[in-house]
């Protein structure tokens, strides 16, 4: 090949020798640049394993351990017993002193002050037992109740610092999660294109390079790449890495697949928190947004799969006035003692307890018919008319409760709110018939309906 430029002339043989230099010299460039590729692929994986991936973990432990703190202290407000609150409090100082704080001065300060309130709390409750404890002397109860309201506030105080401490950990966790990703794909991206420029290469060298490349780098890096876009749609375990030929690679794979199950769990506690999410807070059943999905969910199973389907609707019995002769918070023990008696429901046969409102329960029976419903329903009500709630004075409150039972096949019902709304008014005719009674609609349709009040 000969070179023409203005006033000059080049010699094929020059021409020549400047080539072989060239490829010479390229093919020296290039293998050095692939070592330096090459060693900062191990000095990126090195340093995501031993600084990144540690701080992650860190991270996911004490977001978990946030939730611990969160929970000591929910236990701590709603116990009534001096003993257990000083367990609690012993636990809450230990698990305080566990985190790793890595310097997060917002971490710290947000841990001692869910410790302070902790102890407020127990101060508060410890001032109410000796106003209570008063020998002769009735306690005050406007001071009691200001000494109430200063615990409810410094509870919610506390949960406010634990929910911001959750978010501040888990925005942290997933800032370092994705500049992981960010720095492997930009070292991937890197790597391609230095490879590809390797190809272009004199023929000799060419198809050797080519069969290396395509195989022993480019389908690894590619496999790479799609493993982390596995990872960021949460298919953590929807991908599989064939282990490359080249160790560097291995490594940067080793961290790849560690990103993968920090991914996991940091996916794992966002569930749980969303199950938290859908959780009533003082029965721990599950709250009416999460009973009307489920409800959805299982008519449409049993639409398309024929069976039956049957809900009970629950009502405890002049309940406003037990609230108003007893105070709220012997109203919120049989609250909580009637889901209790639902939750032994669950234990015995497949359901799903839920509290709908108020003083209003709901269960969901999959696979069960009227009569059956029915027969639970009669256990229910029997359970909770023997319940024996002791107040602070030792007076014996007794409740009892209207049940509404409606099945799928009881009657015709296009969706679930249908069947909801069956259940409804069964409860209302348990309610307008006395009450403490199960009741279900006429089985000739939902016509029946009209002749009972909304």
């Amino acid at each position: 090949m000969a070179a023409r430029t203005k006033g000059i002339q080049i010699s094929m043989a020059a021409a020549g020798r400047l080539l072989i230099g060239f490829v010479l010299f390229y093919a020296i460039i290039a293998a050095g640049f692939s070592i330096v590729f090459l060693r900062k692929i191990e000095n990126d994986a090195r340093y995501t394993q031993e600084q990144q991936l540690p701080l992650v973990m860190s991270q996911n432990r004490n977001a978990i351990k946030v939730e611990r703190l969160a929970s000591l202290a929910r236990s701590i407000y709603l116990a009534k017993d001096r003993e257990l609150e000083r367990q609690l409090q012993l636990q809450t100082h230990v698990l305080a002193q566990s985190f790793t704080l890595d310097e997060n001065n917002e971490l710290a300060k947000g841990v001692l002050d869910v410790g302070a309130s902790v102890k407020k709390i127990v101060s508060i409750r410890e001032q109410i037992r000796r106003m209570d404890s008063g020998a002769g002397v009735g306690p005050d109860p406007a001071i009691r109740a200001d000494l109430e309201k200063q615990a409810l506030e410094t509870y919610q105080s506390a949960m406010l610092v634990t929910d911001k401490l959750s978010q501040s950990i888990i925005s942290d966790a997933a800032v370092l999660a994705y500049g992981m990703s960010g720095d492997i794909q930009r070292t991937a991206r890197m790597i391609q294109i230095a490879w590809i420029i390797i190809l272009t290469l004199p023929v000799v060298t060419a198809v050797g390079a080519i069969y290396v490349v395509a195989r022993h780098i480019i389908s690894p890096i590619n496999s790479a790449i799609e493993g982390l876009q596995s990872i960021d749609r949460y298919e953590t375990r929807g991908f599989k890495l064939r282990r490359p030929l080249f160790r560097e690679l291995s490594t940067i794979y080793e961290a790849i697949e560690a990103y993968g199950r920090v991914s996991h769990d940091l996916l794992r506690t966002n569930s749980i928190l969303q199950a938290l999410s859908e959780e009533d807070g003082l029965t721990t059943l599950a709250n009416r947004r999460s009973f009307e999905k489920r409800l959805e969910d299982e008519f449409a199973k049993a639409t398309e799969g024929g069976t039956d389907l049957a809900i009970l609707m629950v009502d405890l019995d002049h309940f406003k006035s037990i609230n108003d002769q007893y105070g709220h918070q012997m109203g919120d023990t049989c609250l909580k003692m009637t889901a209790n008696v639902l939750r032994s429901v669950g234990a015995e046969r497949e359901c799903h307890a839920a509290r709908y409102g108020g003083e209003e329960f709901s269960v969901v029976f999959p696979g069960c018919n009227l009569q059956d419903a029915i027969a639970e329903a009669e256990k229910i009500r029997l359970s909770i008319s023997s319940l024996i709630i002791k107040t602070t004075y030792d007076e014996v409150i007794r409740i009892t409760a209207s049940v509404g039972v409606a099945s799928i096949r009881s009657a015709t019902f296009q969706a679930s709110a249908q069947l909801l709304e069956n259940a409804d008014r069964a409860l209302y005719l348990a309610k307008h018939s006395g009450r403490n009674i199960v009741k279900a609609l006429p089985s000739s349709g939902r016509s029946d309906l009209k002749s009972i009040p909304a």
